[in-house]
């Protein structure tokens, strides 16, 4: 019987050109491909066409067990290895981040199926490099957290934690924070020393993905009407101001001027 193999892969936040290479290259030679709710239809569009795909992903509101769910997924993985499939079990953003990876994980290990871990961009970096967030900044920021707004059960994280990374100068990345957005607002608002910036960034990697930036006090009276589209990512710090256009085009156009001259002094340009 030929022998089956499966793949965790990480699909990065949903732009297709943003796939590893190896990541690309498994997905095509998959036979059966069980998909996160969050993979894009530009993702999708590479899948080979005879591959059998099983969308497993959780959907907010859908009312199904998570547990149920998480066997249904192992069952899947068992069924199609021991048919000898080419199995790629398929995650949004890393699979290590907030993707639950390690779960199948040790269910793979304790199964003694023959699995390899294909990582990823998650959102909270590729967000800070698609509108040039700075996550670390020499001589102010030199920390980086990732958290979930919600715990298990659908409860508000607590916000102690972040307010001290916060206030100790550190970068606070959230994830499936959007519903909760005001209230942490609100709360940072009151809890913390001074205003501090908040950047939302909506549908990374996508065609349509937008950033909106204000501070706390902003964030703690707008509407949830007018916050953009889910999914998205929330990148909080005192160090993490996009650069204004203004000051990034003074500095190219000063910098140019600085460089020109100094070509201009080089031995090799004195020809006249």
């Amino acid at each position: 019987m030929q022998k089956g193999k499966i793949w965790i892969v990480g699909a990065g936040p949903g732009g297709a050109d943003l796939l590893t290479i190896k990541a690309l290259k498994t997905i095509q030679q998959a036979d059966v491909i069980l998909s996160d709710a969050l993979i894009t239809d530009e993702i999708r569009s590479l899948f080979p066409e005879n591959s059998i795909v099983i969308d497993v992903g959780k959907r907010a509101g859908d009312g199904k067990n998570p547990m149920r769910r998480q066997e249904y997924i192992n069952d899947q993985m068992l069924m199609y290895y021991l048919l000898g499939s080419q199995v790629v079990r398929l995650k949004s953003g890393d699979p290590m981040i907030y993707g639950r990876g390690v779960e199948e994980i040790r269910f793979l290990l304790a199964s003694g199926l023959n699995f390899e871990l294909i990582p990823d961009i998650s959102a909270g970096i590729a967000a800070a490099n698609e509108f040039w967030i700075p996550l670390t900044e020499r001589g102010k920021a030199s920390g980086i957290h990732f958290h979930s707004a919600i715990k298990m059960g659908g409860s508000k994280n607590n916000l102690h934690e972040i307010i001290r990374e916060i206030e100790k100068g550190d970068t606070v990345v959230i994830y499936m924070g959007l519903e909760k957005l005001k209230e942490v607002s609100s709360e940072l608002k009151q809890r913390l020393s001074k205003e501090t910036n908040i950047n939302v960034v909506s549908k990374v990697s996508y065609k349509k993905s937008k950033v909106l930036s204000g501070n706390t006090k902003f964030f703690s009276r707008i509407e949830t009407v007018d916050l953009p589209d889910s999914p998205a990512v929330i990148i909080i710090g005192n160090h993490t101001k996009i650069p204004e256009n203004k000051m990034l085009e003074n500095k190219i156009a000063a910098t140019f001027s600085h460089r020109l001259k100094s070509l201009v002094r080089q031995p090799f340009l004195n020809f006249l």
